[in-house]
Order: structure tokens, then sequence, then C-alpha cells
């Protein structure tokens, strides 16, 4: 009965001792896989990472390759650190968590703490931008709206490649217009019939639209009076006379025009409004400045 009692118990300690291994275990892999990806909180002198770091594995390796090589090619021609992370999950804020990655992994060391960064976060289905020095102006809150909404169908499918190759495209067309002085903003798209390629003279135009004005004012204007043929000349009164005097026994009413005002009934589709022109910008935990916006896809 004792060897019995005393195996029994060996077996619970042996369980107990499993069940605590199991929770450390489990507990550094959480641990692990939270951690930031940084040394500390000091920002380097020099940067220490590289601009794709695919730590959910989203792409191939030869896909990260190509990825990386056109990060590296932009970030030198621009002068600007063009980067792309992807996680698994991240503690805190997306926001403050792509805020604290550029600046705790020197980022901005390269180009006067000038870049721009795109995080995916793969558990939540977040994804944020984080821009900095010139990356602030030249990456406004209007262009990265635009930017997004062409990047997120390309991530709703799974096609990550396809939605960094846009996300790298459009960063590269953003800094050209910012170093010609005219940053991609609200007011670019009334522009996009006229761009600098095109044959646009601008009296042309404001001939042309004197023209159609008078048009528009005249023509209406033509057709009332036209419809005003309802009154004609009579040489006599001996319809109205009778040898009494005169007697007015005839009364009609006679239509001569018309007119009706519409006006359209503002329609809501659930499409999502763009914010105004300029780019906001916020304080990060290091101190820096940083522009962004964040969403899930």
């Amino acid at each position: 009965m004792k060897k019995i009692l005393s195996t029994n118990k060996h077996i619970h300690i042996l369980g107990l001792i499993s069940a605590i291994f199991i929770f450390l275990f489990t507990s550094l892999i959480t641990y692990a896989d939270q951690s930031p990806l940084w040394d500390d909180y000091t920002v380097p002198a020099t940067r220490q990472k590289e601009r794709l770091l695919d730590e959910a594995e989203l792409l191939s390796s030869s896909e990260q390759a190509e990825i990386l090589g056109r990060l590296n090619e932009i970030s030198e021609k621009q002068r600007c650190n063009v980067v792309i992370l992807t996680v698994n999950s991240h503690p805190g804020s997306i926001e403050a968590f792509a805020d604290d990655y550029f600046d705790y992994n020197g980022f901005g060391a390269d180009f006067n703490d000038t870049g721009v960064l795109f995080v995916l976060s793969m558990e939540t289905r977040e994804w944020a931008i984080s821009t900095a020095g010139d990356g602030i102006p030249a990456f406004t809150d209007y262009g990265q709206e635009e930017m997004t909404d062409e990047m997120l169908p390309y991530l709703k499918d799974g096609n990550y490649f396809g939605a960094f190759e846009v996300y790298i495209d459009t960063a590269d067309r953003y800094l050209d217009q910012f170093h010609a002085g005219t940053p991609y903003d609200i007011e670019s798209s009334s522009r996009t019939a006229y761009d600098s390629e095109s044959n646009y003279d601008p009296k042309s135009h404001i001939f042309l639209s004197i023209i159609i004005g008078l048009a528009t004012a005249i023509i209406p204007i033509a057709v009332m009076a036209a419809k005003l043929n309802t009154v004609h000349i009579n040489n006599s009164a001996s319809e109205y006379r009778t040898h009494d005097g005169i007697h007015m026994n005839i009364h009609t009413d006679t239509f001569l025009t018309s007119h009706v005002s519409r006006t359209r009934k503002s329609e809501n589709n659930g499409s999502r409004s763009h914010s105004g022109g300029g780019s906001s910008f916020h304080t990060s935990s290091s101190g820096h400045s940083h522009g962004g916006s964040h969403g899930h896809f």
C-alpha cells in the first residue's frame, strides 16, 4: 500500500512539473512574439535593420529579395527611407508600434530623419503608415488615403507582393511630386486633367467658358420669347361691341409658358470621405514628430 501511495505521489509531482514547464514554455513563446523589434528605447545613430522585415513570412524568398531591392533603390534615389514591416502581432496601438519601430531602429539616421514605413499586423489584420521628416509633408493625409485605397484590394485578397508593389510605386511618385514642389494632396485630383505634359491653354479655357456662359443664358430666353406668340393685332373692336356700347363677353385663359426648378437629392453611397489638405502629425514616445494613418483590411 505504501508503495502504491509513493508511486502516486511521484506521478502527481511529475504532472505538476510538466504543467509548470508547459506554462513557462508557452509564456516564453508569447513573450518572444510580443517583444519589441528593437534593442532598447534609445534612438541609435545608425540604421539597425534592413528596409524590409517580413516577420509574418508573407513573401517567398524571391519576392523578399525583389521587394528589398526596390526599397533600397527608391530610398537612395529619393533620399528617404521607404520601409516595410510585417508581424504576426504587435503590443499596444499599431500607430505607436510603427513610430517606435522607425525611431528605435534608426531609420531616421540615413536621410535627416526622412522616411515612410508601412506595417502589417496579421493577428488583428491591421495596417499602419508612419512618416517622419520630409516624409510628413510628402505623404499628405489625402495621399495616404489614396495609397491605401489602391492597396486594400490586394491585401484583402492575400496578394501581399502586389500590395507592396503599389506602395513602392506610389511612394516613388509622391516623392517625385514633393521634390518638384507640389506634394500630392486633395487639390491634385482637380489638376489631373491638366498635368505638366498636356497642352492646356488658360486663355482658350477662359474664352470657351465665356461662350458657354452666354449660350446658356441666351438660349432659354430665346425659347421663352418664341412661346409668347398668342397676342395678335386686331384692326377693330367689333367683336366686343353691341348697339348698347362696348361689352366684354368673351373671356379666355391662354397658357403662355412654364418653368420647373429641380434640386438633386444627395445620395449616401457609403464610401469613405477623404480628409482635408495637408498632413496631420503627432509626437512618438521618442519625442520625434510623425505623420501617418492606420486601419484594418
